[in-house]
């Protein structure tokens, strides 16, 4: 997987009908030594996650050689929402991130994937974003003590009135001022907001800590319409040397999940092969 200058990941999430442990070997099989753990039920919902449970999947991983590079919990269909108006569903989602924190020091992981959360629709952003910025200080003040780095990704205006581009991602990162708070650029909503790679190190430059990568609807590389070989070229133009998970999520991966993960291999192999040929 050496043909870039980032590292691949793999990740879970369209396994979820399969155990975990069918998408760990699969991860071997492939040789992708690098995996992004989408943290949801059945494979590990952080509100049941027991100290053993997460002690089992730590040496699951660890004896089949993989590295856990981040870890994602669920954190768009359950009601989990950092941005709430309702006191009890934000307190509970900080919570809930904070257990997160715990999960990942306890399976040696120094990321952890974050979203703003969103407000209602017809109330002012202002409240929701403020809300949303103190859930997350309280948030990196404790990856501050455990030394793992948040990572803050963007949504599309349909998941959220928040963050939906490379330029409000940047001011809560610069209102908050956490050396531990960075960003994590996703490809989907990067699209959606009519943004390319080139427009997000613009404004977030070395912020940039992590790629997830997909092409349009979070389908296999290559079965969208996003230039994703453009992106590639960006991300080693701006001399990216973070890891890149292809997060596939459409519904109907989950029948032949390793199979989704092979096509999209193959097509950045062959992106590697049109780079040597020049």
């Amino acid at each position: 997987m050496a043909h870039h200058s980032f590292q691949i990941a793999g990740m879970n999430e369209h396994f979820k009908r399969h155990p975990l442990s069918m998408f760990l070997d699969a991860m071997v099989s492939l040789e992708i030594e690098s995996i992004e753990l989408w943290a949801g039920s059945p494979h590990l919902y952080v509100e049941d996650a027991s100290v053993q449970e997460v002690e089992k999947l730590r040496r699951d991983i660890q004896e089949r050689g993989l590295h856990l590079i981040c870890l994602t919990p669920e954190q768009c269909i359950y009601p989990v929402n950092i941005a709430a108006k309702e006191p009890e569903v934000r307190q509970r989602s900080i919570e809930y991130f904070l257990k997160s924190l715990e999960i990942s020091s306890a399976l040696e992981c120094n990321m952890l994937q974050i979203v703003p959360g969103k407000g209602y629709y017809d109330e002012s952003t202002g409240e929701a974003w403020k809300r949303s910025r103190e859930s997350l200080e309280i948030i990196a003040k404790k990856a501050e003590q455990m030394s793992i780095s948040v990572v803050l990704e963007a949504l599309e205006k349909k998941e959220s009135n928040l963050i939906p581009d490379s330029l409000s991602l940047k001011r809560m990162l610069e209102e908050i001022k956490s050396p531990n708070l960075k960003a994590v650029v996703d490809t989907c909503p990067m699209a959606a907001a009519g943004e390319s790679f080139t427009d997000c190190f613009r404004e977030l430059g070395s912020d940039i800590k992590h790629v997830h990568l997909a092409d349009s609807f979070h389908s296999v590389l290559g079965e969208g319409t996003l230039p994703i070989y453009q992106y590639l070229d960006e991300l080693t133009k701006h001399n990216y040397r973070g890891f890149v998970t292809i997060e596939i999520v459409g519904r109907t991966y989950v029948f032949e999940p390793v199979k989704a993960i092979q096509k999209s291999l193959a097509y950045l192999d062959q992106y590697a092969v049109s780079k040597a040929a020049l």
